[in-house]
């Protein structure tokens, strides 16, 4: 199973995807998602689910971020588009950016969260993660659904995943 961004050039993705970028929700927080492709998949793969995540978001804020999930990804397509999380009829997850104990200025409500939430490092770079699974099944989950909803419900039915790093500058 192979993964690959048209968004990550020489290790780095596009501003554009960030809080440089141009498109945004509430003012600061860009929705303008990168762009994924695959191939590769498993033989019987039925469904692809993503996480997309930033684990040097620990010690600024106590927990890695979560910007993007999302579930029962047709995997036909051979890939998300740049801005896939607005332009296509995805089954997405809540976004940290609803996260109860962030600051009032970068929360967004629960419905406003159910997208792609873009990369804003405060303090230097970050390197951010995106997980790509590919699955037996369509999972049974909603949209809305928490990033541990979606661990949970893909327990079992992992054929395999492929992962991808990339650096937002600050």
């Amino acid at each position: 199973m192979k993964i690959f961004s048209n968004s990550i050039k020489h290790g780095y993705f596009d501003d554009k995807i960030g809080k440089r970028g141009s498109q945004f929700i509430a003012g600061e927080i860009s929705s303008y998602s990168f762009h994924l492709g695959w191939s590769d998949l498993p033989a019987g793969t039925q469904s692809l689910a993503l996480i997309f995540v930033d684990h040097d978001a620990i010690p600024v804020c106590g927990f890695s971020w979560i910007h993007w999930t999302v579930a029962n990804i047709e995997p036909s397509i051979n890939e998300l588009a740049e801005n896939a999380s607005t332009s296509m009829n995805l089954l997405q997850g809540v976004n940290s950016f609803a996260s109860p104990i962030i600051a009032e200025h970068w929360k967004l409500s629960r419905e406003d969260a159910i997208s792609y939430g873009g990369c804003a490092p405060p303090d230097k770079d970050h390197i951010y993660t995106v997980t790509l699974y590919a699955l037996n099944k369509k999972l049974d989950i909603q949209a809305g659904f928490f990033a541990n909803e979606l661990i949970n419900k893909m327990q079992g039915n992992i054929l395999g995943s492929a992962t991808l790093t990339g650096v937002y500058k600050v």
